[in-house]
């Protein structure tokens, strides 16, 4: 992967970040702040979630995440890497996967996992299972 790339690759995760930043109503030098990105960058991608609809802007000149933003952030894949352990997810809000991510960490070896579930309390206890059997080994 060249620099180009990967720039470009951490430009669009921070500006994916705005969805998350802009659920409470954040001024441009807040975003800027938050994201790092160049006022150009923020400006820019602060227009693409503008004209899509994913945020709006209040009177008082801060950016909001709208009711369409909400869905697309809760829908869009999300990462998170803690202590070499790296969970991609959606449609699972962070709380939740910091408690998969407390129970993961306790566990001792390699391990991958693939979890799907209709619903979040059926994951969780999948992985306390998980954390007993470890514990017994």
């Amino acid at each position: 992967m060249n620099g180009n790339n990967q720039s470009g690759g951490i430009r669009a995760l921070k500006s994916e970040k705005i969805l998350e930043y802009c659920k409470t109503p954040k001024s441009f030098t807040e975003l800027k702040e938050l994201t790092g990105l160049s006022d150009a960058g923020l400006y820019k991608a602060l227009n693409k979630f503008l004209e899509e609809g994913l945020i709006r802007k209040t009177e008082e000149g801060k950016y909001v995440t709208t009711d369409k933003g909400e869905k697309a952030y809760n829908n869009q894949l999300k990462s998170l890497m803690e202590e070499g352990i790296w969970i991609e997810y959606y449609g699972i809000g962070e709380d939740k996967i910091r408690e998969i991510l407390k129970i993961l960490k306790s566990v001792k070896g390699e391990f991958y996992l693939k979890a799907s579930s209709s619903s979040d309390e059926s994951l969780l206890e999948q992985l306390i299972i998980l954390q007993e059997l470890n514990r017994n080994e």
